[in-house]
């Protein structure tokens, strides 16, 4: 079923994909599903909500759901509040590199419980750190769920369940150590 995914996605994803991720895995997913409808009898279609992505560069991007200016746009400002640090990996230690390179933020809806609308990951290790989110955001996980959340320490995605600094704070969003 794989090779006859794939020769149905080359046929139909290239139009069909205006407006959509240009991610060879969400367009292997869709071509998979398209086939189960058109041989299996499934009736499952591609979910193009939350496709988390990564840009591979010497400093990752990674990210999945909504855009702050997307979240904004579509519930209003006051409806919104990002949490957002810039924080230091362990790997950066050592050479002494600045820890402003490195910043995750996290974009939830205000009211109680704070469905996380999108997550934006820019250091070592994105990608990954993306993938873990990804099925919790997929899936509606709240702010407050996340941050009762127990990290890996020392790890990058650990800096995801510290976010406590909002944006509408004013505070200094910059981690200066452990906790």
């Amino acid at each position: 079923m794989q090779t006859v995914a794939g020769a149905l996605l080359s046929l139909v994803m290239g139009p069909a994909s205006e407006g959509r991720p240009e991610l060879t895995p969400t367009a292997v997913m869709a071509g998979r599903l398209l086939a189960q409808r058109l041989f299996g009898g499934s009736s499952a279609l591609m979910d193009y909500d939350k496709v988390p992505t990564t840009v591979f560069t010497p400093l990752e991007y990674g990210c999945v759901g909504l855009s702050e200016e997307e979240a904004v746009a579509r519930h209003g400002q006051e409806r919104v509040e990002v949490y957002h640090a810039h924080y230091k990996p362990l790997e950066f230690t050592v050479p002494g590199r600045d820890a402003s390179q490195c910043y995750v933020k996290m974009v939830c809806l205000r009211e109680p419980p704070q469905l996380v609308l999108g997550l934006h990951f820019l250091g070592p290790n994105a990608g990954e750190v993306t993938q873990g989110f990804a099925v919790g955001i997929k899936c509606g996980v709240s702010y407050v769920q996340v941050m009762q959340t127990v990290g890996i320490h020392p790890t990058c995605s650990e800096e995801v369940v510290k976010l406590r600094i909002s944006k509408r704070s004013g505070l200094d969003p910059t981690v200066t150590g452990c906790g």
